[in-house]
């Protein structure tokens, strides 16, 4: 059993604090996603336990995720590690996905504004499901970039409105 991981970064010109605080709601994190549908969000006063209910529809529909990503780590500034339950139906079966993918968002100063890392980590994969983590790492490497592009335009255009 082996894990796989995968890492994305983009630069936003807003502090630490505004870009973290931006990424307390799981809407805003995967607004950069089309295919996801970010609904019944419940949010936490210190950040764990935040949850969402997110749908998503591949292959013309014919696949549907059914995920409930929550907040199980949160340091103020510093990061945010969520975990997925995920159930995926394909052809009228429905099966409970045993290694959800774990996201742990990280937050650095970096020059006048914060370098946001997307890392995605999927724990105790065999050889044939890491064979295919890695074939499908570079479809998702797209969706995973429109998450921090997303992200990167909501924090800046309300900080330019904050002006």
């Amino acid at each position: 059993m082996t894990d796989f991981t995968r890492s994305y970064a983009i630069v936003i010109d807003a502090s630490v604090h505004d870009v973290f605080e931006y990424c307390r709601d799981p809407r805003h994190v995967f607004e950069g996603w089309p295919e996801l549908k970010v609904t019944d969000v419940v949010k936490t006063e210190n950040g764990v336990g935040t949850s969402a209910h997110i749908e998503a529809r591949f292959v013309k529909g014919l696949m549907v995720e059914q995920v409930v990503r929550e907040y199980t780590e949160v340091v103020p500034d510093e990061r945010i590690v969520s975990k997925a339950h995920v159930k995926v139906r394909f052809a009228g079966r429905s099966k409970e996905v045993a290694n959800a993918p774990i996201f742990t968002l990280r937050f650095e100063a970096e020059g006048g504004g914060t370098k946001l890392t997307l890392e995605i980590l999927v724990e105790h994969l065999s050889w044939l499901a890491n064979l295919f983590e890695t074939v499908s790492a570079g479809v998702m490497a797209k969706n995973l970039h429109g998450i921090l592009a997303a992200i990167k335009a909501g924090v800046e255009s309300r900080a330019a409105s904050a002006v």
